[in-house]
């Protein structure tokens, strides 16, 4: 009994050792393919959406391509139905909730007392509906939603919006120097830091984001825009039922 519990170990390690070189060969082969047409990736993962595709995130948009990298395809995945569902975006949402998890030495949280939904927001201080937004974070806290922020520079890197939301980021006192930001007082001057905003903006690609405010909801859901806190909150209720 013994000896064939211990085959039946060996043989499964095989078969997991094996699925994961041959993963990993299909990964090397697709960064290479996109490599050569000047696609930088920054992310790949199997596409359960598509069979025999893999989703591949790279700085010029989100793209899927065969595991032997010869077939790309720029689209989303429906099934076909009554009522149809938008493939893409399911897998899209588990990859959102990924990136929160994987951001959270990132953020800069104004957390609700008692907490009922937490929501990650790529803002910019230089958006008027940003600002509006920010201007309300009482209210959205007293109803039960945290607020964590990323940066999202709309002018681009090397900007200065760029520069001044480095400094609110790099401060000591980042809420503090937000909320200065937000109100239209440029942030003091940091000096050297650690902060690189080019993670926030890597972040914001593969999950999508065009735009300020976007608000990324538990689920892993994307809200393009501004929404009151109220609106807001019915909207993460009916996300949640």
């Amino acid at each position: 009994m013994n000896r064939l519990k211990y085959l039946i170990s060996a043989l499964t390690l095989g078969v997991l050792l094996s699925t994961a070189a041959q993963a990993n060969e299909h990964e090397e082969r697709i960064r290479s393919a996109l490599a050569s047409m000047g696609l930088a990736v920054e992310r790949v993962r199997p596409a359960a959406e598509l069979e025999g595709y893999y989703q591949v995130f790279t700085q010029q948009g989100v793209f899927y391509i065969s595991s032997d990298a010869t077939r790309l395809v720029a689209g989303k995945v429906f099934s076909v139905g009554a009522e149809p569902t938008d493939l893409t975006e399911q897998g899209m949402m588990q990859v959102r909730q990924e990136l929160v998890a994987e951001s959270q030495g990132l953020v800069i949280s104004y957390p609700a007392e008692n907490e009922r939904y937490r929501v990650t927001v790529f803002t910019d201080h230089t958006c008027p509906y940003c600002r509006q937004l920010h201007e309300q974070m009482e209210q959205y806290n007293a109803r039960g939603i945290s607020v964590d922020y990323l940066a999202f520079p709309r002018s681009g890197m090397g900007t200065k919006s760029a520069r001044e939301l480095t400094n609110v980021w790099c401060s000591a006192h980042a809420n503090r120097e937000l909320d200065n930001a937000m109100a239209g007082s440029p942030p003091a001057s940091s000096g050297m830091c650690n902060v690189n905003l080019a993670e926030h903006v890597a972040l914001s690609r593969q999950m999508g984001v065009t735009g300020t405010p976007a608000i990324i909801t538990p689920a892993g859901g994307l809200i393009g825009g501004f929404l009151p806190p109220e609106q807001l909150l019915n909207e993460l209720q009916s996300r949640s039922r």
